[in-house]
């Protein structure tokens, strides 16, 4: 029997394997028997019973008396060390749940880095962000996705972010680029309908997270969220009186030497926002941003 069933490739097939079962076991509600790993990652039960008896001796793992499996106690000091390691600013959860509060919807703080968006912070218990599911998930780079970093980045780095899009859609977004450069914000937008959709496939995608397995058609369904909520709202449109449906805003954050790190988003998620509501979110996320931007290292 093959140890790896996805029949993906990898420049360490083992490390992946432990990755995942750690990954799975903090991804679930409740502890797992070894079958369950197995049969879950698509992997050999014979394997995976070899990593997690080599995870038990280093303490990563635990095994209860019904055999099941759990985070073991040395990941609590490696969690601490990951947090403290993380490059975001002092107090950035108490800020952002602050920012939801005065908004009234989720917010959330993505990392950019590596050609991916990686979700370092989110608001718990008040709506939620379309794009985002949860702390620690990273997203590939897609267009129009980062866009409000990718809008104060260097040349290159918006090629390649135009580059995930068909040619056609191009010029579109590399205007919607300048625009966000000049103003200091996007605001996306949906049809109505598609609002409702977007909560439900952000649904999926947050089922789909319990499974590291399901890693591509999660970044499958991501991409469907982004093409659904992906039309930025030009400055005429947004300075019109009529009623816009909303799906998320975004703010770039920039770190202490100037470099556009973060991005900063609040998810309305709602099929009519007035004028006046439309600038309540514009000021309060971009003024959160330039507060979280003057954080110094």
């Amino acid at each position: 029997m093959a140890d790896d069933k996805s029949g993906g490739t990898s420049p360490s097939p083992p490390t992946d394997r432990v990755v995942s079962i750690v990954e799975m076991l903090a991804s679930l509600e409740a502890p797992a028997t070894s079958a369950d790993l197995a049969d879950g990652l698509g992997l050999s039960r014979s394997t995976v019973g070899s990593i997690l008896s080599a995870l038990r001796e280093r303490g990563w793992v635990r095994r209860q008396a019904d055999l099941r499996y759990a985070l073991g106690p040395a990941l609590a000091g490696v969690a601490e060390k990951a947090r403290e390691a993380l490059p975001v600013p002092n107090g950035l959860a108490a800020r952002i749940e602050a920012l939801a509060a005065r908004v009234g919807c989720g917010a959330a703080l993505s990392l950019v880095e590596d050609g991916r968006l990686a979700f370092v912070a989110m608001t718990e218990g008040l709506g939620h962000i379309p794009a985002g599911i949860e702390v620690g998930l990273r997203l590939p780079m897609q267009a129009p996705g980062g866009a409000a970093v990718v809008a104060f980045s260097d040349r290159a780095l918006q090629q390649r972010w135009l580059d995930t899009v068909p040619v056609e859609r191009r010029a579109q977004l590399e205007s919607s680029l300048a625009q966000i450069a000049d103003s200091g914000v996007g605001v996306w937008g949906a049809d109505a309908a598609d609002i409702d959709r977007i909560d439900i496939l952000a649904q999926v995608v947050s089922h789909l997270s319990a499974d590291p397995a399901s890693q591509g058609l999660r970044d499958r369904v991501q991409s469907i969220i982004t093409d659904t909520s992906g039309h930025l709202y030009d400055t005429a449109t947004l300075a019109s009186e009529r009623d816009l449906p909303i799906s998320y805003l975004s703010a770039p954050v920039f770190d202490s030497v100037g470099t556009p790190v973060w991005e900063l988003q609040i998810g309305p998620l709602r099929p009519a926002v007035s004028h006046s509501e439309r600038g309540h979110y514009i000021r309060e996320i971009t003024n959160a941003a330039k507060e979280l931007s003057v954080w110094k290292s």
